[in-house]
C-alpha cells in the first residue's frame, strides 16, 4: 500500500513547529522503555522474559499504528490521523506509570505503540510532501530533534533515580501541547491511497528485492530498539551500578546516533548507500562484540550508536532508488516494528540462560544476520 498525500494548506512555519515538537516527543518515548525495565520488572516481579514482553507489545502496536495510518489515510487527512496518533500516545503515557497491574502495563505499551507508529508514517508522509523541492532538507533538520529527545529520555530517569513515571508524564503533557497545535491548524481533503503503486520496476523480482528489505529493516530496527532496550539492564548487572546511573550512560548511546546521522550527510554523497550500509553494520557488530567486555561496555555501546546511525537513512535511499514510489516505504516501516516483536524474546530468553553477557552477544549476532541480509541483497541486484 501506498500514501500519496495532497500538501497540507498550513503554514509552513506553523507546521514545522508541530513537526519539532512530534519528532521530539516520539525521540522521547522510543527509548524510554529501556530504562524503566528493571523497575517494572520490580514492580510486577518479572524475569527478563516476561519484561520483554513489554517491548515486543510496544513494537507489535507500533506495526498496527503503521497499518491504520495507511487505512485511515482515505478518510481522515495528516492533520486529524496526527490528532489521534498524538490522543494515543498521551493516554499511553498516562497509562503505563500508573498501570496497578501487569496486564494494564502490557495495554498501555501497546497503546504507546500504537500512537508510534501512527504517528511516525503520518508525520514523515506529510513534512515530504509540504516543502516542495526544501522537503528533504526539512526532513532531516526537524528529525534531528528525535535524536535530542532520546538523549533526554534516559537523562531524565537517570536523574529520577530510575523512577520513570515522571518522564512519562511529561510526555503527556508534551502531547497535549501538540494536540492543541494541532487543533489551531487548518485541515484538508484526505490523502489518495493505492495499493500497488511504486512496485513496477525494471528490477529482477521487485517483490523478492521488497522482501528482503523488508527483512533488512526488521532486524536493523530489532538492534537499534535492542540497545536502547537492554544497555541499561546489561549496564547495570554488569557494572553493579544503580539503575539511574546506567540510564545516564545509556544516553551517550543517543548523543552519538545523533552526531552519526549528522556525519553521514556529507559521507552519503561520497559512498554509494549499499557500500555504507554495509560498512556500518560491520562496525556495529564489533562494537557490539567489546560491549561484552565491563570495563569497555558503555565506550562500546556508545560506538555502536555511531555505526549504527547511517544505516536507517541511508538504506531508505537505497531502496527509493532500487524501488521507486510510495509503496514500498510503507510496508519497510510496517516490517521494522516487528524486529523488536520477534527479537526481544529472544534477548530476555538469552539473558535469563546464559546471564548478562548474552545481551550484547545476541544483538552483535542479530546485526551479523542484517549484514547477511544486506549481502545477499547486493548479490541479487
Amino acid at each position: 500500500m501506498s500514501l500519496i498525500p495532497v500538501p497540507s494548506p498550513a503554514p509552513p512555519k506553523r507546521l514545522a513547529g508541530i513537526g519539532v515538537g512530534a519528532f521530539l516527543l516520539l525521540g522521547l518515548l522510543y527509548p524510554i522503555l529501556g530504562p524503566a525495565l528493571p523497575l517494572l520488572s520490580e514492580q510486577f516481579g518479572l524475569r527478563a522474559t516476561g519484561a520483554s514482553l513489554l517491548l515486543s507489545l510496544n513494537s507489535a502496536g507500533a506495526v498496527l499504528g503503521v497499518i491504520l495510518a495507511g487505512v485511515l489515510s482515505a478518510r481522515l487527512t495528516s492533520r486529524n490521523r496526527s490528532l489521534l496518533a498524538v490522543a494515543t500516545l498521551a493516554v499511553g503515557c498516562v497509562g503505563l506509570a500508573f498501570a496497578p497491574t501487569f496486564v494494564l502495563a502490557l495495554l498501555a505499551a501497546l497503546l504507546l505503540g500504537s500512537g508510534f507508529g501512527m504517528l511516525d508514517l503520518t508525520l514523515n508522509v506529510w513534512l515530504s510532501t509540504s516543502y516542495g523541492l526544501r522537503s528533504a532538507a526539512m526532513l532531516n533538520l526537524l528529525s534531528a530533534t528525535f535524536g535530542v529527545g532520546a538523549v533526554l529520555a534516559p537523562l531524565a530517569v537517570g536523574f529520577a533515580d530510575g523512577d520513570f513515571r515522571l518522564p512519562l508524564l511529561g510526555c503527556a503533557a508534551l502531547a497535549g501541547l501538540l494536540l492543541l497545535s494541532l487543533f489551531a491548524l487548518p485541515s484538508a481533503a484526505p490523502e489518495v491511497y493505492t495499493p500497488t503503486q511504486g512496485l513496477q520496476t525494471e528490477v529482477r523480482s521487485p517483490r523478492l528485492i521488497l522482501g528482503g528489505f523488508m527483512c533488512l529493516f526488521l532486524a536493523y530496527v530489532a538492534v537499534e530498539s535492542g540497545v536502547a532496550s537492554w544497555e541499561v539492564t546489561h549496564l547495570r548487572d554488569t557494572l553493579g551500578i544503580t539503575t539511574g546511573t546506567a540510564s545516564q550512560l545509556s544516553a551517550l548511546f543517543w548523543v552519538s546516533f545523533t552526531l552519526g546521522r549528522l556525519i553521514s550527510a556529507p559521507l552519503a554523497l561520497r559512498v554509494a548507500p549499499a557500500h555504507l550500509v554495509t560498512g556500518s553494520l560491520v562496525l556495529a557488530a564489533f562494537s557490539l562484540a567489546l560491549a561484552t567486555i565491563p570495563a569497555v561496555a558503555p565506550y562500546a555501546y556508545t560506538l555502536t550508536g555511531l555505526f549504527l546511525a547511517p544505516v536507517f537513512t541511508t538504506g531508505l535511499v537505497w531502496l527509493t532508488r532500487v524501488l521507486p514510489g510510495g509503496a514500498a516505504p510503507t510496508f519497510v516501516f510496517a516490517g521494522a516494528f516487528l524486529g523488536p516483536v520477534l527479537f526481544s524474546p529472544v534477548v530476555g530468553a538469552m539473558r535469563d540462560q546464559f546471564g548478562p553477557p548474552a545481551i550484547p552477544l545476541t544483538l552483535m549476532g542479530i546485526a551479523l544476520l542484517d549484514l547477511a541480509i544486506v549481502i545477499g541483497l547486493r548479490r541479487n541486484l
